[in-house]
């Protein structure tokens, strides 16, 4: 039998519009529309590397060289599993392993992988690209945002779907200064499974509806600044609905460097992003990096210096 390999790559994400709530934890399906944008680190490529192959001895998953249960709630086999008639229609069968190996990521791993095996599974079987995201969605439910890479919105409904409103050179002027606390991160479920049981989150629903109305009006100006001050401003939001679920994720030290932030922003102008994890996002302008790193320093020794990107492209394919 023969045997095809594809590989592709693709870049986490950070978001601009928070997302939390997912109204169907199978499908995960969120409550409300929201935005990302795909980073790297400056100096090397953030990425999850995803190969393919079909025709393997057996169906298998491993990520950075660990094997998982493929019969996992998320496992990326779901997404093969959904088009296996495609897969025997053309290469006469499914059996399909998949690799993934993640390389300089600070957070966001998941998108990553799950929109590079998107991008392998349509390189080989070439599928509908809304209905793609449905299924990658199932592994991860932020994947879209790393598919389609640059400034994204994820558009909530019965068929989520995700659409880039800018490309990332519109960024060029723009880095991000990460500052990575060390706490562990939560699992994120805690976030979508709890904020829903609140009644507050119907404001939340709202408030990150209108945030999304206001991005695409900041895109179609292409006012970069105000697109990272409405993140910040979202970030405020986002977490105020999460202490009120008693999920905390922004620490007292989190807490202490983004009112420095607060008044840092009299000199220069920086602005801060805190997703689900354990770092403070600071987008700045480029020339500005230096400065902030210097200031940040005092409160972690985990600084990285970050760009936005684009999405997820192939790198190889082979058969034999």
């Amino acid at each position: 039998m023969s045997i095809w390999k594809v590989q592709s790559v693709a870049h986490p994400t950070i978001g601009i519009v928070l997302f939390g709530g997912i109204r169907d934890l199978y499908e995960r399906l969120p409550y409300h529309s929201s935005a990302g944008i795909a980073y790297t680190l400056v100096d090397t490529e953030s990425v999850a590397r995803t190969t393919l192959t079909v025709g393997a001895n057996r169906s298998f998953v491993s990520i950075n060289g660990e094997e998982i249960n493929s019969g996992d709630s998320r496992s990326p086999l779901k997404l093969i599993h959904s088009y296996s008639r495609e897969f025997v229609h053309k290469y006469g069968t499914d059996n399909i392993s998949i690799e993934s190996v993640n390389e300089n990521i600070l957070s966001g791993s998941s998108d990553a992988g799950a929109a590079a095996l998107g991008k392998c599974v349509d390189y080989l079987i070439n599928v509908d690209q809304l209905s793609l995201e449905l299924e990658m969605r199932k592994v991860s439910e932020s994947a879209g945002r790393s598919y389609y890479g640059g400034l994204t919105i994820t558009y909530a409904g019965d068929r989520p779907y995700t659409k880039r409103i800018l490309d990332e050179d519109v960024f060029q002027k723009i880095r991000i200064v990460s500052a990575v606390f060390p706490h562990r991160r939560k699992p994120s479920d805690d976030i979508h499974t709890n904020q829903p049981r609140h009644q507050h989150y119907k404001v939340r629903i709202k408030n990150a509806e209108s945030a999304v109305k206001e991005l695409e009006s900041l895109s179609e100006k292409r006012d970069v600044r105000g697109i990272f001050e409405l993140a910040m401003k979202d970030t405020e939001d986002y977490h105020y609905m999460n202490s009120l679920v008693g999920v905390q994720i922004i620490t007292p030290e989190m807490r202490k460097l983004m009112n420095d932030i607060v008044d840092w922003r009299n000199d220069l102008w920086m602005t801060y992003i805190v997703t689900g994890g354990n770092s403070v996002f600071i987008p700045t302008y480029a020339e500005n990096v230096p400065e902030i790193k210097r200031k940040v320093s005092k409160y972690t020794d985990e600084i990285h210096e970050l760009k936005i990107t684009g999405g997820a492209r192939t790198v190889f394919s082979e058969s034999s």
